[in-house]
């Protein structure tokens, strides 16, 4: 989800979306706003205000012998990157792709967040750029996706050709092979 720090983009309220989760009883709600971070405290703080009204009802539930439908709210926090091929290289507008990065933990966050600002310090042209050096340099713990139609693989398919798409495509996998194959077998589909 985007909020109200994706300029242009969104104008989604973090509590408002965090109240969403909760009414439709998700039991996790991810943020990936363009290009930074912003929102993760606030967004954070209040999944834990919410968790802590959620626990007391489930206590004052169980103690009257009721069941409620109601469960705890996992916090994802993510960016959408941009991802170019030089992030230092300003002599030419390259906005990159857009790919959503998600972080697996804290290590992940700090990973993150260390992507991000180096993105607004370094890469800034247009928008906060990113490339892959930057990206491998602080790749553990983190969570890669294709994206939209803006994203790498996607756009390739649509606009270049299959064969550029599946090249970047096991790129990503190449680089992200380990993290990958944990969480397919975390979640027991290793057969599939």
């Amino acid at each position: 989800n985007h909020t109200q720090y994706s300029i242009l983009q969104s104008t989604t309220k973090v509590q408002n979306l965090v109240n969403q989760a909760v009414e439709y009883n998700m039991p996790a709600v991810a943020l990936t706003d363009s290009g930074n971070m912003m929102a993760a405290f606030l967004f954070v703080n209040a999944v834990l205000k919410k968790n802590s009204i959620i626990e007391a009802e489930l206590a004052e539930a169980k103690e009257n012998g009721e069941i409620i439908n109601k469960q705890i709210l996992k916090p994802i926090i993510g960016a959408e990157l941009f991802v170019c091929k030089n992030h230092k290289d300003k002599s030419y507008k390259d906005n990159g792709y857009q790919i959503p990065f998600l972080a697996k933990n804290k290590a992940g966050y700090k990973n993150l967040s260390r992507i991000c600002s180096q993105g607004h310090i370094d890469g800034f042209y247009y928008v906060p750029r990113v490339d892959k050096e930057l990206i491998l340099e602080y790749k553990e713990d983190l969570i890669i996706t294709t994206g939209g139609l803006n994203g790498e693989v996607p756009n390739l398919i649509l606009n270049v050709g299959e064969r550029q798409a599946e090249e970047a495509l096991l790129w990503w996998k190449e680089h992200f092979r380990d993290d990958f194959y944990i969480e397919i077998v975390r979640h027991g589909l290793e057969e599939e």
